[in-house]
């Protein structure tokens, strides 16, 4: 398979923080110290973390032009991400989000997050491309089709790309869905191939059965990760010990992208799905020990993914 992907979806301005306590065990005073700030989302991410493993990965985005969405779009870029499909205009949006790290009264790690958005709104901001309008003149103007398409919001505007995407050739549609509630979930699964969420988010897995051509994966967290082929029974892939952790942030998108690699490689397979599951959980389980959701990029698993 050839290593190109359109991806599209949730792009955010990620600012980590850490909350320090000089009289530990006091929870008061504490300090707040900024540690980073870069690109975030899933979509964000999942670009990123592909162009250093080599892909052409092609983000498409709608940001506005305030200095945090010029930041993304910077971001994306410094990753190595070709932004030809990324616009800054006053009529797009922007998300910012604040991640904090605390400890809890027992010593314990726990994470805030307070979205937003430019100007001080505390409402996240995003504009995606529009079905009626938008995404048919993007398709009508795409010269050629990617190997991949990624999206992980079912709007209607994703729908109709991966539609066309498919149509045209794409082959492999990935869907990453922050729940499945909607007919325009289930409608997102329809016209993907490939369909991933963590199960926290989604617990009950029983709509799977009506989608016996799909392959399905589900993150357990400390359970390991379990699929479903086509079909056929779950099969379990168990967890790997995790010696430091410091942000669990991103380690989804870790796994996201470490396996989109490994299939472009083997194929989508019945017999390759275990190895690619495992090479991903391996990635996954690194970058936690890093601040942010690009703890793969900085601990430098890119050398564990061929070229």
């Amino acid at each position: 398979m050839q290593k190109t992907i359109i991806g599209t979806g949730i792009f955010n301005l990620d600012t980590i923080v850490v909350r320090e306590y000089p009289e530990w065990p006091a929870m008061r005073p504490f300090v707040e110290k900024e540690v980073l700030q870069e690109v975030g989302g899933t979509c964000g991410n999942v670009m990123c973390m592909l162009a250093t493993m080599g892909w052409k990965a092609l983000p498409v985005a709608c940001l506005d032009d305030s200095p945090e969405g010029l930041i993304i779009t910077e971001d994306l870029k410094r990753f190595g991400c070709d932004c030809r499909f990324v616009s800054n205009t006053p009529d797009g949006g922007t998300t910012m989000l604040r991640c904090t790290h605390k400890k809890t009264a027992e010593g314990g790690r726990k994470m805030s997050v307070r979205a937003g958005s430019p100007g001080g709104s505390r409402f996240p901001k995003r504009h995606f491309l529009r079905a009626r309008d938008e995404a048919p003149v993007f398709m009508e103007q795409l010269i050629g089709v990617p190997s991949v398409f990624f999206f992980d919001d079912p709007a209607a505007g994703h729908r109709y790309l991966a539609r066309e995407m498919k149509r045209k050739g794409c082959q492999l549609v990935y869907f990453e869905p922050s729940k499945v509630a909607t007919n325009a979930d289930l409608e997102s699964i329809r016209v993907s191939d490939v369909i991933k969420f963590s199960d926290e988010n989604v617990p009950d897995v029983s709509f799977t059965e009506s989608f016996p051509d799909k392959v399905f994966i589900q993150t357990m967290g400390p359970k390991g990760v379990r699929y479903k082929y086509k079909g056929r029974p779950w099969e379990v892939v168990e967890a790997l010990p995790i010696q430091h952790v410091v942000d669990t942030e991103g380690a989804g998108d870790c796994f996201t992208a470490t396996f989109i690699n490994a299939v472009a490689e083997r194929g989508l397979t019945l017999s390759g799905i275990p190895s690619a599951i495992r090479e991903a959980m391996e990635n996954a389980s690194r970058s936690v020990g890093y601040f942010g959701s690009k703890g793969f990029i900085r601990e430098g698993s890119k050398r564990n993914c061929r070229d």
